[in-house]
């Protein structure tokens, strides 16, 4: 039977919790189980749910996909560890090499502990972007095609752009247009004002303004 202290040292050796604290991987500890595993054993299938992660203690698994072998963890060493973020099938089956012991977190254990601690909730994210950024960056132009959103200009957009800037100058701008100009941050173009009709002034300049006689006012013919 491992005692706290050596299952936060186990814990604080898988990567995704490598970043989070002691007294936060005491609460995980106390909701790990342990679990004896014998040669032969198989721990779980590519098609089963994943729905925990382990840790060799002891002994050793080998993990396997569509008959290909594609790794063997030993003590210290976790697998299964994307179950604490997926639950879909795991994809790889795991059976045990050698005589042992694992230790397992479930995943509902899991978020019942991280909704009472942000602290590692939040470690275990900043991971998990680290871990999406290195896989988008290793990917196919393609695949990582969400990493450079907002780099590119949109389609749509320059269309817009290009359909305004073949526009009459003096024409009002459309509202397609006005968007593309707000999202591009350039400023709207406003259409200059008609000059009133029968305004003789220089473009630009303001008409002139005609001023009435006064009229005179009426004669009184009582008086001379």
């Amino acid at each position: 039977m491992l005692t706290p202290v050596e299952r936060v040292l186990i814990l604080k050796g898988v990567d995704l919790l490598k970043d989070v604290g002691p007294r936060h991987l005491l609460g995980l500890a106390n909701v790990a189980r342990e679990g004896e595993i014998t040669k032969g054993q198989e721990i779980y299938t590519e098609e089963d749910r994943a729905d925990a992660l382990y840790i060799v203690v002891d002994g050793k698994v080998q993990l396997s996909s569509k008959g290909r072998i594609m790794s063997e963890v030993g003590p210290g060493e976790a697998f299964g560890t994307w179950s604490l973020v997926d639950d879909t099938a795991r994809g790889h089956r795991a059976v045990c090499i050698a005589d042992g012991r694992t230790l397992g977190v479930q995943r509902e254990d899991f978020y019942d502990l991280a909704a009472g601690d942000l602290t590692l909730l939040s470690e275990l994210v900043k991971v998990l972007a680290k871990r999406l950024r290195e896989l988008a960056a290793s990917a196919p132009q393609e695949e990582s095609r969400v990493e450079g959103e907002g780099i590119q200009k949109p389609a749509a957009l320059q269309e817009e752009e290009t359909a305004a800037a073949s526009e009459d100058q003096t024409a009002p701008p459309s509202a397609g247009a006005a968007l593309a100009a707000a999202v591009l941050g350039k400023p709207v173009s406003e259409p200059e004002e008609a000059a009133p009709s029968g305004s003789t002034g220089a473009p630009g300049e303001p008409p002139p303004v005609h001023v009435s006689e006064p009229l005179a006012p009426p004669t009184d013919p009582s008086r001379p």
